[in-house]
Formats: structure tokens, sequence, C-alpha cells
């Protein structure tokens, strides 16, 4: 394969989920749209000088910088690593060791199809009292987490727009969507996010076990700061989070190291 075709077809895949133009292109890399339409069909060669301007000036990601190299033919410093594989692993370790144990609620390490790839021990409580999910879209729409969301109407409606983004970078969470809306669970979601009513800051989520006992909380995720690898940046921490003193006593109870066996749905 010819580097230069091969790179041409790479800067175009790129601009492409970047839905940016060659002149845009050209504005954040200091070149012209000539220039960029040119290394696109191969009438131009690529310097290792340029490629260092594109992919620092793109605000690309791990992958697209390294999908870049790959087809450039200069030397690729990104290379490619397995989930199974001894950084990323050790990646994982030092999430759940540094961040995980601290949590005293439910926590988790996702990956960009929202399968569990590290919990904490309340999680792991919590993931058995759901029937033993392995990803956070099955615990959400499974029966027994829907048995008890007494506020399901409203709070579905922030259930479906987190789908919907994790959605968009999974393929796997995108199918499972829309099954979920094609039998109809979301119907109700156009009314909750276009009515009238006013919006909350957050909706909080409202919980009650069999036993009565109720529980508000919601959840905060985010990424690893720094990371520079197609995997490791797709990894998300979550963590539940009770919003009063009494839901954290419930959560505490349920799902914490001390709490008795977690309430059965």
């Amino acid at each position: 394969m010819n580097h230069s075709d091969g790179f041409g077809r790479a800067l175009r895949a790129v601009r492409g989920e970047l839905a940016l133009s060659q002149e845009a292109v050209a504005h954040a890399v200091g070149t012209t749209q000539r220039h960029v339409s040119f290394l696109e069909t191969g009438r131009s060669s690529l310097t290792r000088e340029m490629l260092g301007r594109i992919v620092s000036g793109l605000a690309l990601t791990a992958a697209q910088r390294a999908s870049l190299f790959h087809a450039s033919g200069f030397r690729n410093p990104y290379p490619t690593r397995t989930l199974d594989g001894v950084e990323l692993q050790a990646t994982l370790d030092l999430m759940e060791r540094q961040v995980l144990t601290h949590w005293p609620f439910p926590a988790f390490v996702v990956d960009r199809d929202w399968s569990f790839l590290r919990t904490n021990r309340p999680a792991e409580r919590m993931i058995a009292s759901f029937g033993g999910v392995t990803n956070m879209y099955a615990l959400l729409l499974s029966p027994g987490f829907r048995a008890v969301v007494t506020n399901w109407e409203q709070a579905s409606g922030s259930f479906y727009t987190r789908i919907q983004e994790v959605a968009r970078r999974s393929p796997m969470v995108r199918a499972a969507l829309e099954a979920a809306v094609a039998e109809g669970r979301f119907d109700h979601v156009a009314g909750v996010l276009g009515g009238t009513d006013e919006v909350p800051v957050y909706v909080p989520i409202e919980v009650q076990f069999p036993d009565g006992v109720r529980m508000h909380f919601t959840s905060l995720h985010g990424r690893w700061v720094s990371v520079h690898d197609a995997l490791a940046e797709q990894f998300e921490v979550e963590l539940l989070v009770p919003l009063d003193g009494a839901s954290e006593g419930v959560a505490a109870a349920a799902f914490g190291e001390a709490g008795a066996s977690p309430p059965r749905a």
C-alpha cells in the first residue's frame, strides 16, 4: 500500500469523525486548505513535522492519533494493547486500589460498552441483588431495578439520555437501546423531557426496598486524565452517590462492608 494513499484515507476518516472541513483542519494545523487536500489525495508527501502538527492541533483521541501514525509509515508511538495485557491490567488495578476501594458505596470501572471491568465490594453486593448482571445497561433495565425505582417516570429520562451518550460510542449499547425503544420502554420519555414542568438541576433516583426503606441517589462518572492509550481512554469510573444522610445509612446497610445481605428486589 502506498503510505500517502493510506494516510489520505485515514485523515479523511478522522476529519469526518470530527465533522471538520479541510479549511478548518488547515487553520488548526497552520497550513492551507490546498495542502490538506493534497495530503488526502496523496499528491503531497507527508512529513513527520506535519504529522506532529496534525495530531497536536486537532484535539484527537488516542485512537485517532494511533490510526494516523499507523497509516503514515512513520514509527507509531501508540502501540496496540489488549485488555488482558500487563499494562492495562495494571492500570485497572490502580483505579481499583486508589479509587474504588476508598469509596464506601457502589463504585465501578466500566469500558465503552459499560461492561464492568472492576468493582468494589459494595458494587458486588449491588450487582448480586439485581441478578448478577455484567454491565451497567443491563443493571439499569433489569426487572429488579425497575421494580424498586419509585420515580421511574422522571428518573428514566436521565437513564435514557445517559444511555444515548454511551450508545454514540458503543455499537453494542446502541443495538440494545434500539431494541428497548422498539419494545416501547421509553415511549414516555418524550413527554418527560419535552414537558412544561420546570426541570431541576438533577433528578434524584428514589429506590424503595421490599422492607419499605427508601434511598435517594444519583451517580458521578469520570475518566482517567493524561491517558494516551486507545483502550484506556475508554475506561470510566462510576460512583453511586447517596443524596442525604438517611440515604447514606441505607446504602451502607444494604451494600457496605458491615451491612447485612443486600435487599432482594
